[in-house]
């Protein structure tokens, strides 16, 4: 909180050292080389693309569940998005479905989301060039590695409800020294107004240096929570294979009414919310439902605009990510939770209907 306060006394705002050390202190805590700090994820992902030097018509690899922004940027830059679904039973690319496209592609965006980890090494094997989000998943390993570690680039946003957060903004880093080279000569061409504030990264850095004490918090409150949960109906997402996950959020997988349940919740005084509100299926399942009664209404089909269309996403072929979709919830799950806190959301937990 000193960086935050010597950052305003000193009216430095902008981008800046403070910038910087945020970027070196997250890229040693990984073992990465560096890179830059930008305001806005998807951005990032769109660098990441150019750097990686996909032109358009070029195909990408992901799974519908990663935030609508990417497939803005990815069409925007003529990319064309490969969705494909996610492993069966969780919530992160299915490496079997990223091998089978894998012949056609040039590039993969796996997402750590609700911090499980996927299969960092099937999908390694493919060849394709790794982009590696782990908004979610900072904090976790593979089982031999940590997690943002085995792409090419790696992604960190740093929203307020994130593993850390400096209020917002994006990291994008990189192993290779000649990335890190290449991503901060481009960063020197970009409007400062891209660039991450230092007071944002002020609220970051005094964070990253607690990164392990935070992530151990909430581990010790996630196994509260599913020791509750197993007293329950509901299910736990469970991480496969040797990779350790981190507890970004404590996710529930519904069995039966996910509004009794929001209700319910909520009547206990605890906020349980649905997941992937702003995921690329999740968008285009409400584009079409909007579609669907404009249509009944007017009588008239509906001209959108919205480019998903183009690509004909149906929900039915990613039938585990509309599951996802539809039944998990998260509950509240933060290193600051004080133990009545967690007490309550414990006997929440429990007496789910």
């Amino acid at each position: 909180m000193d960086a935050v306060l010597t950052c305003m006394v000193s009216d430095s705002l902008g981008p800046g050292a403070l910038t910087e050390r945020l970027v070196a202190a997250v890229s040693e805590h990984l073992g990465l080389a560096g890179g830059i700090a930008l305001r806005e994820r998807g951005r990032a992902l769109g660098i990441a693309i150019e750097e990686l030097g996909l032109a358009p018509g070029d195909r990408v690899v992901l799974d519908p569940l990663v935030p609508h922004s990417y497939h803005q940027t990815l069409l925007r830059l003529g990319i064309t998005p490969v969705y494909v679904d996610v492993a069966p039973g969780s919530v992160v690319i299915d490496p079997a479905a990223v091998e089978r496209e894998a012949p056609n592609a040039s590039a993969v965006i796996t997402a750590g989301h609700l911090g499980f980890v996927p299969d960092m090494e099937r999908i390694a094997a493919t060849g394709l060039a790794v982009i590696e989000d782990i908004s979610d998943a900072f904090g976790a390993n593979t089982g031999t590695s940590r997690a943002g570690t085995c792409g090419r680039y790696t992604i960190l946003a740093m929203e307020p409800d994130g593993i850390i957060t400096a209020g917002g903004g994006t990291l994008l880093l990189t192993g290779g020294r000649r990335e890190r080279a290449s991503l901060r000569r481009l960063s020197e061409l970009l409007p400062p107004d891209a660039l991450l504030p230092d007071m944002n990264a002020a609220l970051g850095t005094t964070q990253i240096r607690e990164i392990e004490r935070f992530v151990t918090r909430r581990a010790e409150i996630a196994a509260v929570f599913t020791k509750a949960l197993m007293r329950g109906r509901h299910r736990a997402l469970v991480q496969s294979g040797d990779s350790e996950p981190v507890a970004f959020t404590f996710p529930v997988l519904v069995e039966g009414s996910v509004g009794d349940v929001i209700a319910y919740a909520r009547k206990k005084g605890v906020e349980a919310i649905g997941t992937f509100a702003d995921s690329v299926l999740a968008r285009y399942a409400e584009n079409a439902r909007s579609a669907e009664n404009a249509h009944e209404d007017d009588g008239d089909t509906l001209e959108r605009p919205d480019p998903l269309d183009t690509h004909r996403i149906v929900e039915d072929d990613y039938p585990v990510a509309r599951s996802m979709v539809l039944r998990c919830l998260r509950f509240p799950l933060y290193p600051s939770l004080t133990s009545k806190e967690v007490e309550l959301i414990e006997r929440t937990i429990v007496s789910l209907p």
